[in-house]
């Protein structure tokens, strides 16, 4: 919006003049700026909520607050990966390969995408094609059964573990 951290623009394209960083309502148009801030801060809240609640083994409750951000900011890939997880755990497979490939739209090299769709394609060989080769044996003669991949883990910011709100344009 504006360089200076004493002043904050308008943020209607329309408008942009420039308020002090402490007004209510702008000046020129008397649009509500702390309104306008609260709101553009809300869905970074919404994701650190849903994963609190992940963590909390609530995944239908993460689900939904992950929901929320992507039907707010449809471009965020960080949500979109994470209600695709919530969607995996929650035995909805569909519903998450479809969130990881609009991921991918955006973001073709996302690894969190990747990893959750190359879990889905070995789940799905698993259960559309039976194997009837028997598993390799050990050195010790134990039979071991293959590997499933594991599903990619909820995103977060290496530091806090939590979102921090959209930035001022």
């Amino acid at each position: 919006m504006t360089s200076d951290p004493g002043r904050l623009a308008c943020p209607l394209p329309r408008c942009r003049a420039v308020n002090s960083a402490t007004a209510e309502t702008c000046q020129a148009c008397g649009a509500p700026l702390r309104a306008w801030a609260r709101l553009r801060a809300h869905p970074a809240k919404l994701f650190n909520t849903g994963l609190q609640e992940a963590r909390s083994g609530r995944t239908a409750t993460a689900r939904d607050h992950f929901a929320a951000v992507v039907h707010w900011c449809p471009g965020d890939a960080e949500a979109r990966s994470a209600l695709a997880l919530a969607c995996l755990l929650l035995d909805d497979p569909e519903e998450a390969r479809d969130h990881w490939h609009q991921v991918l739209t955006r973001r073709p090299n996302d690894t969190t995408a990747l990893k959750g769709l190359a879990h889905l394609a070995q789940l799905d060989s698993r259960t559309s094609t039976p194997d009837l080769t028997p598993a390799p044996e050990t050195e010790t003669g134990v039979t071991e059964s293959p590997e499933s991949p594991e599903p990619p883990r909820t995103p977060q910011t290496p530091e806090t573990g939590q979102k921090e709100p959209a930035a001022s344009e």
